[in-house]
């Protein structure tokens, strides 16, 4: 047997090595032979069980990706249910919180500004009643005083603190025995004697509220 394979010529179809180019009998060049690829296995071969059993073993492969596919996006879709409902509850437990906090919570009262409290209203704290007939007067002490049968006496008040509004009023127990005629701003009367000597009456001087009583007895 040759280690050199032969070829055969195309025209004279006689047999030569492979190694020359053209046939040493008739001069015909030689044509390189196109050889059809050979199959690298029987599973490539249309048609054999190779092949079918190949074909079988790739649906399987095919079948099972598309299963664990599935698969996958199954277990992702119960993941984010099972995140959202995880979150919608620690909501839920929050606002529960908050709401057994609040409603456990006094509500502190408003911080507004303070009222401020009212000042207290100035009250007079003293009257002084005073008399004379040449224009000095002196000031007549709680108690009272003597004056002659048909005379007169101007009287005057004044009040503390002088800062205070008021409008005095003069009033006589008997006007029989002294009559008044007080001015219209009430801080000066006219008392006279009309009784009789040895009778006598009170004098009533009220200044919002607080009242001196004088005796009046006529000599």
């Amino acid at each position: 047997m040759s280690l050199i394979p032969n070829t055969t010529c195309r025209r004279c179809h006689r047999q030569y090595p492979s190694f020359r180019s053209r046939c040493p009998y008739c001069g015909t060049k030689k044509v390189r032979e196109v050889r059809s690829a050979v199959p690298e296995s029987d599973s490539a071969v249309p048609g054999t069980q190779a092949s079918r059993n190949a074909a079988e073993s790739l649906n399987l492969q095919m079948l099972m990706g598309g299963g664990l596919l599935l698969a996958v996006i199954v277990l992702a879709i119960i993941l984010v249910s099972a995140r959202v409902g995880a979150d919608a509850s620690v909501r839920q437990s929050a606002e529960e919180i908050i709401n057994n906090v609040t409603a456990n919570t006094p509500i502190p009262p408003p911080t507004g500004v303070p009222t401020p409290s009212p000042s207290p209203t100035p009250q007079i704290q003293k009257i002084e009643c005073r008399w004379g007939t040449t224009g000095v007067y002196d000031y007549v002490e709680l108690g009272g005083f003597s004056m002659p049968e048909g005379s007169s006496i101007p009287l005057s008040v004044i009040w503390f603190p002088a800062t205070i509004p008021a409008i005095p009023e003069w009033s006589v127990d008997d006007e029989d025995i002294v009559s008044i005629s007080p001015s219209d701003s009430g801080l000066e009367c006219t008392a006279k004697m009309v009784g009789e000597k040895g009778e006598s009456t009170v004098l009533h001087l009220t200044v919002n509220g607080i009242e001196n009583d004088m005796k009046i007895r006529i000599t």
